[in-house]
């Protein structure tokens, strides 16, 4: 597993297909795990290679660490951002596997709630 710097250069590098990612602090300890669904959302662009479909997956999840939010409605996503260096992403087809790997990738987290 290499870890890669939690930069927006790195992060749309990613595929935007569905996954896990795991998120670290600068002493490289895990600090948040989550899933990204990989939907596939309404038409956005008919000459995209993807068919025009937009794809909400782990790009676009990693991504949304990285926009400003109102920490009334993405309290962990506030608290989280400014300690992540870090980060880890998984690209998992399944469901079940990707709803799998994240419950192990959580426990012991500072920022997951169990």
């Amino acid at each position: 597993m290499v870890l890669k710097r939690f930069n927006k250069r790195n992060v749309n590098g990613e595929s935007n297909a569905g996954g896990v990612y795991k998120f670290y602090n600068k002493k490289k300890q895990a600090i948040y795990a989550g899933r990204a669904s990989g939907n596939v959302g309404s038409k956005f662009d008919k000459g995209d290679a993807d068919g025009g479909r937009y794809r909400y997956g782990l790009k676009h999840r990693l991504q949304s660490y990285h926009q400003k939010d109102d920490p009334r409605e993405h309290p962990t996503k506030v608290a989280l951002r400014d300690k992540i260096a870090f980060y880890y992403a998984k690209p998992i087809r399944g469901k079940a596997e990707r709803r799998a790997t994240e419950k192990r990738w959580k426990k012991g987290n500072k920022f997951n709630h169990l």
